[in-house]
């Protein structure tokens, strides 16, 4: 099954243990975008509960855990790394004191 980036990003917001609990955040997000009437959210966070329904466990669960864990790794690599961001504040001390 095929999901689009903005499921996919529905999907890690409410990733939980099991299919149930991840299940539960976007069908009551459908509920406050009712409210709001944000059509383009609503239909992604329908079309993500609809995806998720059809997979069975213990299939789905491990889907959720790969997307978020997927998702943390690209995250965590998208910032430099610690010895960038060290000469980044010792530039900026630098220029500070000048």
């Amino acid at each position: 099954m095929n999901f689009t980036k903005s499921e996919l990003e529905t999907l890690c917001q409410y990733a939980a243990p099991t299919k149930e609990e991840t299940l539960a955040g976007p069908k009551e997000i459908v509920l406050v975008l009712e409210k709001k009437d944000d059509s383009l959210s609503k239909v992604i966070a329908w079309n993500t509960i609809r995806k998720l329904e059809k997979l069975a466990e213990p299939e789905c669960s491990r889907f959720i855990a790969d997307n978020r864990a997927a998702f943390i790794e690209k995250r965590d690599h998208s910032y430099p790394p610690e010895a960038c961001r060290r000469q980044s504040r010792e530039r900026r001390a630098g220029s500070a004191g000048a």
